[in-house]
């Protein structure tokens, strides 16, 4: 074992118990897999057999680093320098818990980041057989391939093949998603960190479009955004009236039945979407997956406190810095003051807008 998978142990491992210690073993020697054999992506660059196509991710990506440093008022760091081929689809897998009537989500303990509702394994198998054991015990899951995820400065994040062949926008939101995790992570509150995230991320893509890529790609970035905002909202009411249930004084055996129903419900509500319009085609997708209380609320944390993130840019007349700023102070509350907050933010967004970033 080489000498930073000792550290990787050593850090992961400080106050964990003993049946942790499988879990962060293999945690640890992933993410050792993931520093070695890193390149300089300037040297990579040079190379005149380099396809035209990666090299021209590398050069957008290191254009998006300096348009978060310049425009975003994020400091990219030594952040997305080098590039690691790991010859898989995905760098992790993730797995999502919930109890069977609750619509919340499980979480676990890490060093660092505190309480966290998500557990990642770098093998797709190990993934799969800790969410049958979970399973097991009467729990939904879900179990999700993630393209990347950030270190928060414990180590300089590479570009990763698991992504570096997404159309630009999607590699953009990509970037700016993961360096807002460097910019701005409290512990113990994933669904403010990934909600933040995804509004910077979005903020930032509308924004670049519009300097480098002209109003056409803009605008059809917006419309897209806006697509994605009616299907979280859709999936949201659809956990929300799980919640209902649960929180309701029926019988076990009637919640089940409940859930049932309610999940039935929401599929032809996707359908429906899906036959709206062409460019809800994909929605279909969702109808025909297996939707449960972890898949609701895996997606809720990515997406529930982004209109509240985007009511408050706009209270910040889109400066970023005054925004960036206003974030700061937000995450400085205690959890259940920030919550009520960021409610308050959200009720004022969702009464103004139905698109998530309407920039003209």
């Amino acid at each position: 074992m080489k000498p930073v998978v000792f550290f990787l142990l050593a850090v992961l491992l400080t106050g964990t118990g003993c049946q942790t210690i499988s879990y962060y073993t293999q945690a640890a020697k992933g993410q050792a897999q993931v520093l070695f054999g890193q390149q300089r992506i300037c040297e990579m660059i040079k190379d005149p057999k380099l396809p035209e196509e990666l090299k021209g991710k590398f050069q957008l990506t290191l254009e998006l680093r300096e348009f978060a440093r310049n425009e975003l008022k994020m400091n990219p760091g030594n952040n997305y320098l080098k590039y690691r081929n790991l010859n898989r689809k995905y760098v992790l897998w993730v797995v999502y818990a919930a109890p069977e009537l609750s619509v919340k989500l499980e979480t676990w303990w890490y060093p660092i980041v505190g309480e966290f509702t998500s557990r990642g394994f770098f093998v797709e198998q190990d993934a799969r057989k800790y969410a049958a054991r979970l399973q097991e015990k009467g729990k939904d899951v879900f179990v999700g391939g993630a393209p990347a995820y950030s270190t928060l400065g414990w180590f300089n994040d590479p570009v990763l093949n698991t992504f570096i062949n997404y159309p630009e926008a999607d590699f953009a939101e990509l970037i700016f998603h993961e360096l807002a995790h460097h910019h701005l992570f409290i512990s113990d509150d994933t669904t403010f960190n990934e909600s933040f995230a995804t509004a910077v991320a979005q903020i930032g893509v509308a924004r670049w479009l519009k300097s480098n890529r002209g109003t056409e790609q803009h605008d059809l970035y917006l419309a897209r955004c806006a697509r994605r905002h009616t299907l979280s909202e859709l999936l949201a009411a659809g956990r929300n009236n799980l919640k209902k249930l649960y929180d309701s004084n029926k019988s076990e055996s009637e919640k089940r039945e409940g859930k049932k129903k309610v999940i039935t419900s929401l599929k032809m509500d996707l359908v429906t979407l899906s036959e709206s319009d062409p460019g809800y085609r994909k929605v279909a997708v969702w109808a025909k997956r297996p939707i449960n209380n972890a898949l609701l609320g895996a997606r809720s944390v990515y997406h529930r406190r982004v209109p509240a993130f985007f009511a408050l840019y706009e209270k910040s007349n889109r400066d970023i810095e005054v925004f960036l700023s206003e974030v700061e102070k937000i995450s400085r509350l205690k959890k259940k003051k920030r919550d009520s907050l960021l409610a308050k933010y959200e009720i004022k967004s969702r009464a103004k807008i139905n698109s998530p970033i309407n920039q003209n």
